[in-house]
């Protein structure tokens, strides 16, 4: 390898380095701003109230359609 391979290498390998701290800030950003919006959502989630909660709230029976009588003309 000559001086000016070793150079060009060299140049490659620093462009590389570069390109690759760009995605290594921008994985972290998106993981940081992941990791941000989960835990808002955590606090959203967690701080509504549960219908357990509310004990004496009356919650209303399942709905059971009425069942037909059959008429047999007796």
């Amino acid at each position: 390898m000559n001086a000016t391979e070793w150079a060009e290498d060299q140049q490659r390998r620093a462009e590389l380095d570069d390109l690759m701290a760009q995605v290594a800030d921008q994985e972290a950003q998106m993981e940081h701003h992941l990791i941000t919006t989960h835990n808002d959502y955590a606090v959203q989630i967690n701080s509504e109230p549960t219908p357990d909660a509310d004990l004496s709230r009356r919650v209303p029976p399942p709905y059971r359609p009425a069942t037909r009588r059959i008429s047999r003309g007796c």
